[in-house]
């Protein structure tokens, strides 16, 4: 069973019934990977062991893995006080052409932590859409399931349970 833990918001959606307001899904998310790959510069020495340089360079890399419903529910899931909306197979595949990441068009992916109470915490990453995969199974009667990769940037870790004095 999928635990609905992932959001995707797009502050300015252009191609929203209304155009510019936000769009925002929650995902009903079964694998959520996160990779951050470290650009170190290795420089090969004559008859030495190489040079290793590391500039702090990095690429967060988010792979999210779950199901989606093929008709719409009308359902939609909180984080805090806001209303994300569960999407059918369409409206994610149509992510990939009619979303991109600009000064006008940021998408924020959040990844809620397990609940702790009665506190809400998550990381808050602005992200770019790169891949988007739906997988429908013949003669199955299981839900399509989706792939989506993002490129992102360093998170914004929500806790407001912890206090630092």
């Amino acid at each position: 069973m999928a635990s609905v833990a992932v959001f995707l918001e797009n502050e300015s959606d252009w191609s929203a019934t209304s155009s510019g307001s936000a769009t925002r899904y929650a995902l009903q998310a079964e694998k959520v990977n996160i990779a951050i790959q470290k650009n170190p510069i290795q420089i090969a020495a004559p008859k030495n062991s190489p040079y290793l340089f590391d500039l702090g360079t990095y690429k967060p890399v988010i792979t999210i893995n779950g199901i989606v419903d093929d008709q719409s529910s009308g359902n939609s899931v909180s984080l805090g006080s806001t209303a994300f909306k569960l999407p059918t197979a369409y409206q994610i595949s149509r992510l990939s052409t009619d979303w991109w990441f600009d000064t006008t068009q940021v998408i924020n992916l959040y990844i809620q932590e397990p609940d702790s109470g009665s506190n809400v915490s998550y990381f808050k990453y602005k992200a770019a859409l790169s891949t988007v995969t739906i997988d429908y199974k013949a003669l199955s009667e299981e839900r399509p399931e989706f792939a989506m990769i993002f490129f992102a940037g360093r998170p914004k870790a929500y806790y407001p349970h912890m206090t630092i004095t």
